[in-house]
């Protein structure tokens, strides 16, 4: 199973549904091979404890012979530590990570595709669209057994109704503003392009070309660039703090204070808020020109190694993972959702104001390309937003600097824009 390849590339909502399977799938989730043959050491590598310990619970209640080793190592950085743990024989058996490195992963044999039976099983329970996160060349990498999509947050005890269009926005805030004061209707982040990219979608951008895999093709130069620049600009006049007081504390944490009434996030915050007591609700983001907004969406993804020391318990482990009992884990340990077809079975989480809030944005979502290039994306993009919005730069010389610096950290990859 092993296939090293040691070429490592340079270059990091939910919510969709869960899973009732379609006709000829099998029962829902439920791991088939029942524990039955399944023993051994298995090494996890998952960031988060609380998911991991209750996971780890639940599939030894089904395979109480799998002795099971976790370790913090996943998540972000993942792929940087198994790139040396992976062939020295120190790493997992099951990472989880994000799915914007499948292609680094898979590209430097670190990864092992998954079993074309369960490939078909998972592709009859999960949303086409979060499987396509993980698949190359038609191929499965991993189970995408969470997403993450930005929503539209406002505070019920300051506003009646969430607005429908920007122009709602706009008008509230020349009533609500009090720039000496700090106080703005719409709290966002100067420079974050995963938050900021409805603001572009709205304009007709697509990075990396209509399929988001052309490398070549960043789309900081585009005519639907600039144009989508323009607004972001024009934001300013109305949402008057520079980008260095646009962080977390500012946007999400005044937020849950309770001073500003919306906000742009995701579902990584709702655990804050609903521990605040803030009388908050979700929504999709408002029209921008009367065209609905696409958000970017990404998925957690669990894999085999391809240095696993025990595949039969890996395998096993990641379809218990696609299971209604893992997805209630997720909801209830960390306000996750697995991008299934049906959750209609899952108690709790079908009711979920919040949930059923993001889902509204959900159908108006475009993963993040996995291509290794997406990598160097989003320091240039950073970049192009910050001296943008802080009036350092005009917009033709945003967009050239974004593409000059995408270019120099292409050429760190060996490449070259002129090849």
């Amino acid at each position: 199973m092993k296939k090293l390849s040691l070429s490592v590339i340079v270059i990091a909502i939910m919510l969709v549904s869960l899973l009732a399977l379609t006709a000829g799938g099998g029962s829902q989730g439920t791991p088939s091979a029942r524990g039955g043959g399944i023993s051994g050491p298995l090494v996890i590598w998952h960031h988060d404890i609380a998911v991991a310990e209750a996971l780890i619970e639940r599939f030894n209640a089904i395979y109480p012979d799998v002795v099971i080793e976790h370790s913090r190592s996943g998540g972000t950085g993942a792929y940087g530590r198994m790139v040396l743990a992976g062939p020295a024989g120190t790493g997992p058996d099951v990472l989880i990570y994000g799915h914007a490195d499948v292609s680094r992963l898979v590209s430097d044999g670190l990864i092992d595709p998954l079993p074309r039976a369960l490939q078909t099983r998972f592709e009859n329970i999960i949303k086409e669209s979060a499987m396509a996160t993980v698949k190359l060349d038609g191929i499965a990498y991993g189970l995408p057994f969470q997403v993450d999509n930005i929503g539209f947050f406002y505070n019920k005890d300051l506003v009646s109704s969430p607005p429908e269009t920007f122009e709602e926005i706009f008008e509230f805030a020349r009533r609500w503003n009090n720039p000496a004061a700090g106080q703005y209707a719409l709290r966002i982040s100067g420079a974050s392009f995963f938050e900021g990219y409805p603001f572009f979608t709205a304009f007709g951008v697509s990075i990396f070309g209509p399929n988001m895999d052309d490398w070549r093709n960043p789309g900081f130069d585009s005519p639907e660039m600039a144009r989508g620049l323009a607004f972001y600009a024009s934001l300013r006049q109305i949402f008057d703090f520079p980008s260095a007081d646009a962080d977390n504390e500012a946007t999400v944490g005044a937020f849950r204070r309770g001073v500003v009434p919306f906000l742009i996030t995701g579902p990584w915050n709702l655990r804050s808020f609903i521990n605040a007591d803030l009388n908050f609700g979700i929504t999709k983001i408002p029209t921008i020109n009367g065209v609905q907004p696409y958000a970017f969406a990404g998925s957690r993804v669990a894999s085999v190694s391809s240095f696993a020391k025990n595949f039969d318990a890996a395998f096993a482990f990641i379809e218990y993972m696609a299971s209604e009992e893992a997805a209630l884990i997720y909801y209830q340990y960390a306000t996750g959702v697995a991008p299934f077809r049906n959750i209609a079975n899952i108690e709790g989480l079908r009711d979920d104001e919040y949930i059923q809030g993001l889902l509204q944005q959900a159908p108006y979502t475009i993963p993040t390309p996995i291509i290794p290039e997406m990598s160097i994306f989003w320091a240039p993009a950073q970049e192009m937003l910050t001296f943008l919005w802080d009036g350092q730069l005009t917009i033709p010389e945003a967009q050239a600097r974004a593409m000059a610096s995408y270019e120099l950290l292409l050429n760190g990859m060996g490449r070259s824009l002129r090849d």
